[in-house]
């Protein structure tokens, strides 16, 4: 009896703390709109021109989805992709997303520039990673009863290297949700804006779990 009260009222007590001594922090994310600092506007013009950008922006079951959205706006400085990372010659716009809740499906679009590189001149592996598990992450939330979740497992075949100043595509689908548990497959592309054939760069998959205290987010709307 001891232990399932240990259980329930130590996170229980530990977000009620954190919202009564940081109340303003908790909340103020609510009311406001992030946007990253830095946009390449040339290369999302050139995507916007895409057959593929445009079938998506028509098909009713993708909605464009906002990357920053899923996080408080006091914490995306600290993220990679809309903080850390973002500016000229990085992460050079802000993740173009399209997602299908219902069917589990995502497309996102991503422009890497030179900055990016490992030693071999090459976009670093790290920055793949990242892509894949905030990506697969993204299309597996709405399979969850909170729309929360954290990575249990990622799992990455990485098949080529990406070049600097590249525009890259992730696609993703969910192969199963039972629960707590969603598992996502998606892989990552280049996307020539010039009509070349893209390259594989990576495939993965990632299981999401959603931790049993996640519901205290519903109860209390903390994000």
């Amino acid at each position: 009896m001891l232990r399932l009260i240990t259980r329930i009222g130590s996170p229980l007590a530990a977000l009620t703390v954190g919202y009564l001594v940081f109340p303003k922090e908790w909340n103020k994310s609510h009311h406001l709109q992030g946007h990253v600092v830095h946009v390449n506007e040339a290369v999302v013009g050139q995507l916007e021109d895409t057959n593929e950008f445009k079938d998506l922006q028509k098909n009713a079951n993708y909605r464009y989805y906002r990357f920053g959205d899923a996080m408080p706006l006091q914490h995306r400085k600290n993220h990679i992709g809309h903080g850390l990372l973002s500016g000229p010659d990085m992460f050079e716009i802000e993740p173009i997303a399209f997602l299908d809740e219902q069917n589990g499906q995502l497309v996102s679009f991503y422009h890497l520039g030179k900055l990016l590189t490992s030693q071999d001149n090459q976009i670093h592996n790290g920055v793949i990673s990242t892509i894949l598990d905030e990506g697969l992450c993204i299309c597996g939330f709405p399979q969850l009863a909170s729309q929360k979740g954290v990575t249990a497992q990622l799992a990455i075949d990485f098949k080529n290297q990406a070049p600097p100043d590249t525009t890259v595509r992730l696609t993703a689908r969910v192969v199963e949700a039972k629960g707590r548990k969603v598992v996502i497959d998606g892989f990552l592309d280049t996307f020539p804006l010039d009509g070349l054939d893209s390259t594989r760069i990576a495939e993965a998959q990632c299981v999401l779990v959603e931790p049993k205290w996640f519901r205290y987010f519903l109860w209390f709307k903390l994000v």
